[in-house]
């Protein structure tokens, strides 16, 4: 069988990421600072742009060394080892670079732990940048976007269609969270709405799993 489209997409993604880890290696740590600048860039996180600075500090102390020293020093090794560790969950985040799956994992089960992670990945982006979650329209399957949630629905925004699509739960139950919603002026957690439904354990276990919070 031929390999899909998607398949394919990840291959290439996989093999294009590498440079994270070329560029520390093939200049012996002098410009290990440049992918973890990319990584700040497109993450966003206080400790990636921490990691840059560091970086950008060693690439200047390996700089004068190489002035006085040969050009290859410990340091420079040591410098470049410590970024391709630090870069691997980096990669990760930056570009959805999956572990590789082992060969004969059934594909269904491979599609759902992607997406899980895909969610994982979602959540920890909501959690640190709100205002980018929104503008990727993350939670919002009723409308168009090219990032890839893993199946999650806000709450607090989306129809009770959508709501009840992504929780597979019935579309009078995605009313009622609707109501509750508007009710209170929006949801401040899932936990909010434990005393207003009366769901089945099943159903909650869904909307654990696919829901989340945007703040109004």
């Amino acid at each position: 069988m031929p390999p899909t489209a998607g398949a394919v997409r990840r291959h290439v993604i996989r093999a294009w990421s590498t440079w994270y880890f070329l560029v520390p290696i093939v200049t012996v740590g002098l410009f290990a600072f440049v992918p973890f600048v990319h990584a700040a860039v497109r993450l966003r996180r206080r400790r990636v742009r921490w990691l840059a600075a560091l970086y950008g500090a060693f690439t200047a102390l390996l700089f004068v060394s190489v002035a006085v020293a040969p050009p290859v020093t410990l340091g420079a090794i040591a410098v470049t080892v410590a970024a391709c560790v630090q870069l691997v969950p980096l990669r990760r985040a930056v570009y959805g670079v999956e572990p590789a799956a082992p060969a004969d994992i059934d594909p269904a089960v491979a599609a759902v732990m992607r997406a899980r992670e895909r969610r994982r990945k979602a959540r920890e982006l909501v959690e640190q940048d709100p205002l980018l979650a929104r503008e990727l329209h993350i939670g919002r399957p009723d409308l168009p976007g090219d990032y890839d949630d893993g199946g999650l629905v806000d709450l607090n925004a989306a129809p009770a269609e959508a709501i009840a699509r992504a929780c597979e739960i019935g579309v009078d139950q995605a009313h009622q969270i609707v109501a509750v919603r508007d009710g209170a002026g929006g949801l401040n957690g899932v936990s909010d709405l434990y005393l207003h439904l009366d769901l089945p354990p099943g159903a909650w276990d869904r909307i654990r799993d696919r829901a989340i919070v945007l703040p109004k």
